[in-house]
Parts: C-alpha cells; sequence; structure tokens
C-alpha cells in the first residue's frame, strides 16, 4: 500500500486533525509500521462512542499498517476519582472494557497501565523528570482531558494525570497518539517536551466527538475549542446523551425518541452527527423507513444527501431517528446478545 493511500485511511472519517500531515508522510516514508496509541480512562458504562467510533478508527489505522495500541488507564481511573476510586472495582471494569475493544479490534495489542507501571523504575524516573519541566499553570491547563475546568476544587493526583500521559506516549513506544479532540492540550505538551528533551518525535492525531443527544449547552464565548467539545460531548453520566454499549432496541428507542432534532436544523444536530461519522462510514448507508403517504422508504449513501433532505425539509426527525436507532441497534445487537448473562452484574460495576 502506497503512503497516499495510508494517509487517506488515517484520514478517513471520524478523524478531524493531524498535527501535523506533512510529518505523518515523512514518518510513513522512514518507518515501515509506526506505533499508535490511545489511552481510555474507565470512566463509566462504555457508549457507542468510546466504542464504536474509537473502534472505526483504530481499524482504519490498523489497515493503513500502523501498529494499534490501547492503554486501559486504571491507574488514571483512580488519579482522577472515578468510579469511587475503588481499585478493585475499576479493574473490573477495565477487564469488561478489554473484552469489548478486543472484539472490535481483534488485532490491537490492549495494556493495562497497572500492568505497564508494575515494577518499572523507568516509568517513574521519567515521570519525575517531565514533571520538573511543567509549571502547575500549564498542567491547570490541560484539565479538559479530565472532564474537568480551571474552576473546579481539584486533587493533587489530577495535576499528575496530565503528566501521566505524556509518560505513557514515551513508555509505550509511540509514533502516533490518538484521541479525541478533546485531549489535544496535553499530546502538544508531550510534542513540546519531546523536543525540549531531545527525546521523541510524535504525530499526534485527533477524531471527533460524537455530541450529547440533549439540546447543546450554551458555551461561554472565551471558551476555547477543547472546552467546547468537552461541554457538548457524549457523557456516560448524563441521563440520554448518549447509547450505552449494551442498551436493548427498546431503550435506544426511547433515548433516540428524546434526541434533539430540530426540524430542518443541522448545525449542531447529534442525530445527523450520528449518521456522519458513525451510521454511514460503518454500514455505507443510512435506510429510511416510511410509508408511502409520507415519501416511501429511501436509501442515503451520502450524507450530503442526507442533509440536504433534511435541512429542505423533506425528511421528517421522527423518520430519521427511526432510522438511526433502528441502524444503531443492528450494530450493536452481537454484543449485546453476548453480555446478555451478566448485564446486571456489568450494570452495578458502573452505577454510582
Amino acid at each position: 500500500m502506497d503512503v497516499e493511500t495510508r494517509i487517506g485511511l488515517i484520514k478517513s472519517e471520524p478523524l478531524e486533525e493531524v498535527i501535523t500531515e506533512d510529518e505523518l508522510r515523512h514518518l510513513l516514508e522512514t518507518k515501515s509500521r509506526p506505533k499508535h496509541y490511545i489511552g481510555l480512562e474507565i470512566s463509566g458504562m462504555p457508549h457507542i462512542g468510546t466504542i464504536l467510533v474509537n473502534g472505526k478508527k483504530i481499524n482504519d489505522l490498523d489497515k493503513a499498517g500502523i501498529e494499534t495500541q490501547i492503554l486501559l488507564a486504571d491507574w488514571h481511573t483512580m488519579a482522577n476519582n472515578k468510579l469511587g476510586g475503588d481499585w478493585e472495582r475499576i479493574i473490573r471494569a477495565s477487564r469488561f472494557y478489554r473484552e469489548l475493544f478486543s472484539i472490535f479490534c481483534p488485532n490491537t495489542r490492549i495494556v493495562l497501565g497497572s500492568d505497564l507501571y508494575k515494577g518499572n523504575d523507568d516509568y517513574w524516573r521519567m515521570l519525575i523528570q517531565l514533571s520538573r519541566r511543567v509549571t502547575m499553570a500549564r498542567a491547570t491547563r490541560t484539565l479538559v482531558i479530565q472532564g474537568r475546568s480551571e474552576k473546579d476544587v481539584l486533587h493533587v493526583s489530577q495535576y499528575v494525570y496530565p503528566i501521566m500521559q505524556v509518560n505513557d506516549i514515551n513508555a509505550l513506544d509511540v509514533d502516533i497518539p490518538h484521541a479525541g479532540i478533546d485531549q489535544r492540550k496535553v499530546h502538544m505538551l508531550a510534542k513540546e517536551l519531546f523536543k525540549d528533551m531531545k527525546m521523541r518525535e510524535i504525530v499526534p492525531i485527533h477524531h471527533h466527538l460524537l455530541p450529547s443527544l440533549t439540546e447543546p449547552p450554551k458555551i461561554e464565548g472565551n471558551a476555547t475549542k477543547e472546552e467546547i467539545v468537552a461541554a457538548m460531548k457524549m457523557s456516560k453520566s448524563k441521563a440520554g446523551s448518549s447509547i450505552p454499549i449494551l442498551a436493548e432496541e427498546n431503550e435506544i428507542k426511547q433515548i433516540m425518541k428524546s434526541a434533539w432534532c430540530p426540524l430542518g436544523v443541522a448545525e449542531r444536530n447529534p442525530v445527523l452527527e450520528l449518521c456522519k461519522y458513525l451510521i454511514i462510514p460503518l454500514e455505507g448507508k443510512l435506510t429510511v423507513e416510511r410509508s408511502s403517504e409520507h415519501g416511501g422508504d429511501i436509501e442515503y449513501i451520502s450524507y450530503k444527501e442526507l442533509e440536504g433532505d433534511f435541512v429542505a425539509k423533506k425528511l421528517h426527525p421522527v423518520d430519521l431517528k427511526d432510522a438511526v436507532a433502528q441502524s444503531l441497534s443492528r450494530r450493536i445487537a452481537p454484543i449485546r446478545k453476548k453480555f446478555e448473562s451478566r448485564k446486571e452484574e456489568i450494570s452495578k460495576l458502573f452505577s454510582s
């Protein structure tokens, strides 16, 4: 596969940014199989964005000849006080994440943070070296990566978190750190630190984050792009914001029924974004079933055509939501079935 084809795969939906494309091209020209990684905090029941969006991008990278890795960040979960900071609960939840990603990303190496750090003196030595070069003010500016803001009351562990992320990139010998666009600040910190310390060159990539299915929040005028994305993204903890990966068909229909999708409005429309970044890229189409009096069934293979019909009010939100619910239910049905006997046990892991 030639370099331009590989770049095309890497940049395909839902990727939003490469820092930089020239550096990516040089990396692919000089290294036959670069190493990738994405780190995931174990913060709640995974939703369709966690698994399907991340999974699609990871598999694109695998097809492009990149060595893919997922770090299940159990220590980061504790540092950020998620799942009550209960270590045994975090480990059990991490095992569930590992099972899910083993299904969706079978060619990807999956690493637990606790396995990476155990007995690894070099990791802790480098953590201190990196920490010595980061001011509290700079660490504070990365807080959006943890779903926090500079206004929050924070613990010291939450300031260590971004330095651990930087160090993970080094410890896993990563060329291409990957995350949602809300993680941009920590990747730029890593890029600068590695350059200053003459350690390594990295090419960060960031994918689009699915927005919450609820009405978009009002954003302050001075908010950064990362803060806006973090405020709007799907949330595991907010009811109606996302679709859990083990959701039953009726549950998906109810969530979609309440989703924010004003007639004829495309801007910041979360239902349309599901079509653009998830359904059409994965399924190749969206089939809308309608009665003949409402125009009959229609199949969209182009998101542009779908959006055009919606804006022109040729496609009603109720019909769009029904089609999206059916598509998502079919996509996660095999996973739902696989974990059916353990669903109650798994749900308890993530209950507050």
